[in-house]
């Protein structure tokens, strides 16, 4: 049996990484399924969204019913905090559009930088060394792995929701906390891109810019606006992990092609060569191709035809449905709210448990907000536990 921690963080991911940095007891052991940080260490395309520069009250909108649980841990430590303490690490950050990137590192910089901070403070690092199962005996959590048992006083689960597996966060996480009594919502991919079948082979690599997309289900239209990138197995892009917010199975997707669709169609009628050709002024040469009537010349085509491009280029239609919890990068669902305190992150019926990050039923819009609220969570529970200890 190894010695009595003080706190055990089970997952280095942020949440997990922040909170082990701003423990004051170096009496701290932490685990992760890999090396720690790989979400981390490619969020964004390595650029890394941390936060975002709307004020508090527009902050907490970005999570829907559930964003009021975060006033107290954003009135502890918030955006500029966040910003601050990365400074004291040498790390820098710029603003795009209201976004709060890093200025002079990368992702992947960011996540060796954090590791390298937990590594010299805590007691033992626990990398490629997965939690089984968690006891908790009169006070004590008893802490199984795959190589061995620990004891610990306090326990701190950021292992992550169910989003990117092979990063780590395979829902382990969820059925720790299920053992140990709480609830669990129910889980959802979002922030993920869009599979449609037979579809998307030939356009694979087109991006569209700030392009209006509609998400059909059951009747109700839900639009949002962002770049968009066809893949080989759908779309992606801001715009599509907007919509994946939503809840469903399948849906209609319409994608506007082009603003000015009616003015465009009525000077097609007008040029002397192949619709492609026209079309091609304005949309990727491959988009153009699978327009109606692509290869017909446009001063022959009837008014049913030109009514058929213009649909084509006002509304491209696709049967969506999400790609699964492989390609998200968020978990919607997780540990019940009711359940947590919100000053604290601590079980309300289990002292000394906290849960941190992703595990928890919170899930934020795309621009930061994710980030933001991992990093505050870890804070939160660090001073949490300070205070107790």
């Amino acid at each position: 049996m190894s010695k009595l921690f003080d706190v055990a963080i089970v997952g280095a991911g942020a949440s997990g990484l922040a909170c082990a940095c701003f423990l004051k007891t170096l009496n701290t052991v932490i685990f992760d399924k890999y090396e720690g940080a790989r979400k981390l260490s490619i969020t964004g395309n390595n650029r890394c969204n941390i936060t975002n520069t709307l004020p508090l009250e527009g902050f907490l909108e970005q999570y829907g019913k559930n964003g009021k649980f975060l006033r107290d841990t954003f009135n502890n430590f918030f955006r500029n905090e966040l910003t601050e303490w990365l400074g004291g690490f040498g790390v820098e950050t710029k603003v795009e559009k209201g976004r709060v990137f890093l200025k002079n590192k990368s992702a992947k910089q960011l996540s060796k930088i954090l590791k390298s901070a937990v590594e010299h403070k805590v007691a033992q690092f626990k990398k490629f060394e997965p939690v089984i199962e968690i006891k908790n005996e009169k006070g004590i959590f008893l802490i199984k792995t795959q190589r061995n048992l620990y004891k610990s006083r306090v326990v701190v689960l950021t292992c992550g929701g169910m989003s990117f597996p092979n990063t780590g966060s395979d829902g382990s996480c969820y059925r720790i906390a299920k053992k140990l009594g709480h609830t669990i919502t129910e889980l959802e991919p979002i922030e993920t891109p869009f599979c449609a079948k037979n579809c998307c082979e030939p356009l694979k690599g087109i991006t569209l810019s700030n392009v209006k997309a509609t998400l059909t289900i059951n009747n109700k239209n839900i639009t949002e606006k962002g770049d968009l990138i066809f893949t080989h197995f759908g779309v992606s892009g801001p715009v599509i992990f907007k919509l994946s917010s939503n809840s469903f199975r399948k849906a209609i997707l319409k994608i506007e092609l082009l603003e000015n669709s009616e003015g465009i169609v009525g000077k097609l009628h007008f040029y002397k060569g192949k619709v492609k050709n026209f079309l091609s002024q304005f949309l990727p040469e491959r988009l153009s191709q699978m327009a109606p009537y692509s290869e017909e010349f446009a001063a022959n085509l009837n008014k049913n035809q030109l009514n058929s491009i213009k649909q084509f280029l006002s509304g491209f239609t696709l049967e969506v449905s999400k790609c699964g919890f492989n390609r998200a990068f968020v978990t919607k669902g997780g540990v019940s709210l009711k359940e947590v305190n919100p000053k604290t992150f601590e079980s309300r019926f289990i002292k000394n448990l906290f849960f941190g990050g992703e595990v928890l039923d919170i899930q934020g819009n795309i621009g930061g907000f994710n980030l933001q609220f991992a990093f505050s969570s870890g804070y939160t529970i660090a001073k949490s536990i300070n205070e107790r200890l």
